[in-house]
């Protein structure tokens, strides 16, 4: 008995004492609040596509292809857009076209593309990518080089960016390659009015998971 009463006198002695100075106690500790950074996306070079539209027909009815290998240089990685796109370079395989049909796909490589000047392969540059979306982009074929301009928008859930263009093929000389491809295709391009027309007019769309 007289051991229990001496542990509680000093349990009660302690828990009056001065010991704890004001600053120490547990309950005016200071925390400093956590600062949560988000770091910024970082745009990289996933898998492009190249989607092209002709038109035949005096309605331009549209033949749609792609071009199934591309290659790209130049890209670098960076939180801003912009800098991570302009400079690109591309290269792409005109054998590498397709339409799902491989009788008209042997036509457009052989009848049109090798027909031009040492255009084994369309080559290009993207010359600036603008925050208003559009931009500034260079295509080589057929030994002529032209400037075009693009509009672009992305898709945020899916950080896809889609570069829209149109272009003339006459604007490269290329006259005679679509005169060549016409012969060929003479039957597939004489629409319901019984006239032959192949038009010189191309949409492209290129599609890049970033």
């Amino acid at each position: 008995m007289k051991k229990l009463l001496s542990i509680t006198l000093m349990f009660l002695i302690c828990s009056c004492s001065d010991t704890n100075e004001v600053g120490n106690s547990p309950l005016e500790t200071i925390v400093e609040p956590t600062s949560i950074s988000k770091e910024a996306y970082i745009y990289t070079l996933g898998e492009v596509m190249i989607k092209w539209t002709a038109f035949k027909h005096s309605a331009k009815a549209q033949v749609g292809g792609v071009f199934k290998s591309s290659i790209v240089e130049g890209f670098t990685e960076s939180a801003d857009l912009n800098t991570a796109v302009s400079g690109v370079t591309f290269k792409i395989p005109v054998k590498s076209t397709s339409t799902n049909d491989t009788v008209r796909d042997y036509k457009i490589v052989n009848s049109f593309f090798k027909t031009m000047a040492d255009t084994d392969f369309i080559t290009g540059k993207i010359i600036s990518l603008n925050n208003n979306g559009s931009g500034l982009l260079s295509i080589s074929m057929n030994n002529s080089q032209v400037e075009k301009k693009f509009n672009w928008e992305m898709d945020q859930s899916t950080r896809e960016i889609y570069i829209k263009t149109s272009i003339d093929i006459l604007n490269w000389g290329a006259q005679s390659s679509l005169d060549a491809l016409n012969e060929v295709c003479l039957e597939q391009h004489t629409g319901p009015d019984g006239k032959n027309v192949l038009w010189p007019n191309v949409d492209i769309t290129v599609i890049v998971d970033l």
